[in-house]
């Protein structure tokens, strides 16, 4: 009897008709300020400001199975001390993404997961023209949930991750790139590890 009542207890915390939400990664809100120092000077080399927010939202379709939305972004905005000139950097992804719970081991939810994102990368630096592009980032991994009370986890999250990424600035004549033969285009890999916290709600 207690074994069956913990495994409806563990079957309800990822069972249809929940909503999901999470956040990864980094969740900055941060001012600073750089310094260097030569000669035995120390000066001010430049002041920032950083934001990074990386949330998902979903719902089970089924049992073990949310499916939703995911966003991923960061702002920088730097301003050098000795010429006062700005550089910001921003970049954003957005996309859906899945996950399956496979296994339920106790307090341990093992998931596999898949993301299908496209994102705008934009640098400018002071009065000159911005460098854009834009890319694809699929993405798929493995990790765990720890659900240490009904509603909340511990995420731990490991993912390879691909960018095609193709150049979207402005050139002299004021023309994005569009034409085939005039685009820079670049791919990369990486993995990609993750820790954050879910919360599921809604139905009981």
């Amino acid at each position: 009897m207690m074994l069956l009542m913990c495994s409806i207890t563990s079957t309800a915390q990822v069972e249809k008709g929940k909503w999901f939400a999470a956040g990864y990664g980094t969740v900055n809100f941060d001012f600073g300020k750089e310094k260097y120092k030569s000669g035995g000077t120390t000066s001010e080399s430049h002041k920032y400001f950083e934001l990074d927010l990386n949330p998902l939202i979903g719902y089970f379709v089924i049992d073990k199975l949310p499916v939703g939305l995911y966003f991923d972004s960061y702002f920088h905005h730097y301003k050098y001390a000795y010429n006062d000139d700005k550089e910001k950097e921003s970049q954003f992804i957005a996309g859906p993404f899945v996950r399956y719970y496979i296994l339920e081991m106790d307090k341990f939810f093992p998931f596999v997961e898949g993301r299908l994102g496209l994102g705008l990368w934009r640098s400018k630096y002071d009065d000159n023209d911005a460098e854009k592009y834009s890319f694809i980032s699929p993405q798929l991994g493995i990790g765990t949930s720890y659900f240490f009370t009904d509603h909340v986890a511990l995420d731990a999250y490991l993912g390879y991750s691909h960018q095609a990424w193709t150049d979207k600035s402005e050139h002299e004549t004021g023309v994005k790139s569009v034409l085939a033969d005039d685009e820079y285009k670049e791919m990369y890999g990486a993995f990609v590890f993750r820790v954050g916290v879910d919360i599921t709600f809604g139905k009981e």
